[in-house]
């Protein structure tokens, strides 16, 4: 069976893998030299688009902005047939993954102590009216059931983010789609640090949950 050709290399022109790259380093009539690459990524605002800016690493995919960032990588992952052990996805998903983080500092801001930054939340969540105070922002964004790649993917739309019933149902569809930022992350702000929660196991959010006297804060598996 012949190699697999490296596709971050045909398109761009270099392979991050270098001379321990698995696969072959060819180009082709539908390849982009080095240059034409950083000429594509001057006409992105990396500041506004870190999405768009991965994307436009793989220019033999045609990204589509109007789905949601997950369905677009994994369907890049079945354009270039990456197999889930291939070292070629390993290294686009964690970029892929930084991306995702990036774009949500873009759009909803790093300070977990900004009150727009949570007027923000509130209002792509549909809230009104929007609560006037960090706490009550803070307690309205933490008691409402969302995936945050949702929220992500809705920011530059008109589309409506879903709200699930229960911590249980947001976790099942978390889990059944892939829509999930990693647990830790380098380029995680406060904000997005504050909302992270578990999801593989919501049970162990409720079991730290105090009886009572109203509970403690509920903990969606966001």
């Amino acid at each position: 069976m012949p190699a697999k050709i490296c596709h971050q290399y045909a398109s761009s022109g270099t392979c991050s893998f270098g001379d321990r790259c698995k696969f072959q380093h060819v180009s082709s009539t539908a390849s982009v030299s080095t240059s034409t690459r950083r000429n594509n990524r001057t006409i992105v605002d990396d500041d506004a688009a870190p999405l768009a800016e991965f994307f436009a690493q793989y220019s033999m995919f045609s990204y589509n902005a109007n789905n949601s960032a997950t369905t677009e990588f994994y369907r890049m992952c079945d354009f270039f047939s990456w197999e889930r052990d291939d070292d070629e996805r390993e290294d686009a998903r964690e970029e892929f993954r930084n991306a995702l983080t990036k774009q949500f500092n873009t759009n909803y801001g790093t300070n977990s102590e900004d009150l727009n930054a949570w007027q923000n939340l509130c209002a792509r969540l549909g809230v009104s009216p929007i609560p006037e105070t960090l706490k009550e922002c803070r307690q309205t964004v933490m008691n409402t059931h969302v995936n945050l790649v949702d929220l992500v993917d809705v920011f530059e739309s008109r589309r409506q983010v879903t709200i699930f019933r229960s911590v249980e149902e947001l976790s099942e569809y978390t889990k059944d789609t892939g829509k999930y930022f990693p647990k830790e992350n380098a380029y995680a702000g406060d904000l997005l640090k504050y909302l992270l929660r578990q999801i593989l196991d919501p049970s162990k959010e409720f079991g730290r949950r105090t009886t009572g006297s109203g509970g403690g804060r509920r903990r969606g598996g966001r």
